[in-house]
């Protein structure tokens, strides 16, 4: 059974990242829900590198992955400018950014061979990805270093005169989650079809442009418009909060109003027992002394003054029971009388 259970479990996962991964063949399709059609791969590349000499096909590759790490994060606010482009050539898109994100314990799982499009899509959905501080300086996270369990982390950013700068975001597990998940999205594309270099791309940008580097009110827009889409979202959840605990509130002022009423109307109820047991007894007074009278115990005088006090004594425990029913009942809850006998019997029995 044990090992029956595991083979599920496995073949989950992995229907889980066929699914994930599934495109229509020479096409994918971008967050958004645009299809952007895909290059066979010619890998000349490889046979490139296989006639050559293994460690000097492997200095030349290690030369060149420092040369586009520099690239990237230098011009990591151009390819953000040009965004929109971008997007829309999947040789661009697929374009290897050699960038390695990786954690303390789970290693570089869901980070491995991030693209030129995976980077702009996170830094577009991600909350503080891509932001401006205080100063008004913008940023962009470039990588991911920490402990999604403490949640410890050291990341780096970039900003728009080209400084870099090690950096802490909290919660640090949204950004690694949300990063592997876009990332894993495109992992069954990553090297079936053609993709650029990043000099290949800035060529081309640069190319189109004819040399503008007027790039900036693009950057303007983008940035204004993630910064209000954080605003909306932020107004959302603070609205959706305010909705629930207004909800609460309600919900405690119902909760003590109809503790409230059990309380004061349980009162009642043992004034009503207490004020019913002493009118009983000064009743049985009554009549005692009616029957004393009979017999001669006492004078009319005597008896007519004694059921006079007995008299007073009924009705200062009747003004008890009025005044407490008036005092703590009808004034506290202003409902007929019937009505709060009614809303309490239900109360208990609800609570039994």
């Amino acid at each position: 059974m044990k090992d029956e259970g595991l083979t599920g479990k496995e073949n989950k996962m992995e229907m889980n990242e066929k699914m994930m991964n599934w495109f229509p063949e020479g096409r994918i399709v971008l967050l958004d829900g645009r299809v952007v059609d895909c290059y066979p791969r010619a890998d000349v590349a490889t046979e490139e590198r296989a006639r050559q000499p293994f460690a000097e096909a492997s200095a030349k590759a290690d030369k060149e992955e420092e040369a586009d790490k520099e690239r990237f994060i230098r011009n990591a606010f151009f390819f953000l400018a040009h965004k929109e482009r971008i997007l829309t050539d999947s040789r661009m898109f697929l374009c290897p950014v050699p960038i390695q994100s990786g954690m303390s314990i789970s290693g570089t799982s869901g980070l491995e061979d991030p693209t030129l499009g995976i980077y702009l899509q996170w830094w577009e959905r991600c909350e503080g990805a891509l932001r401006t501080d205080k100063r008004g300086r913008r940023s962009l996270l470039y990588k991911l270093s920490g402990s999604s369990l403490s949640g410890h982390n050291v990341c780096c950013e970039v900003r728009e005169d080209g400084t870099t700068k090690c950096v802490e975001r909290f919660p640090f597990k949204d950004y690694r989650d949300s990063f592997v998940s876009i990332n894993n999205t495109y992992k069954s594309v990553k090297h079936r079809y053609q993709a650029y270099t990043l000099q290949q791309v800035l060529d081309i940008l640069d190319h189109e442009e004819e040399g503008c580097c007027g790039y900036a009110h693009t950057i303007n827009e983008q940035m204004q418009t993630r910064e209000i889409c954080v605003l909306n979202e932020r107004v959302n959840s603070l609205k959706t909060h305010g909705d629930e605990q207004e909800q609460r509130i309600k919900e405690l002022e119902k909760a003590l109003y109809d503790e409230r009423v059990l309380h004061y109307y349980d009162g009642y109820l043992s004034l009503l027992q207490r004020v019913t047991t002493e009118t009983e007894r000064l009743k049985q007074q009554k009549r005692d002394l009616k029957a004393a009278l009979h017999r001669g115990d006492y004078t009319p005088l005597v008896y007519e003054q004694q059921v006079n006090a007995i008299t007073q004594q009924l009705n200062a425990i009747e003004q008890e029971l009025s005044d407490y029913m008036d005092r703590e009942l009808l004034r506290r809850f202003p409902q007929p009388f019937w009505y709060i006998e009614d809303y309490a019997q239900q109360l208990r029995d609800r609570n039994k």
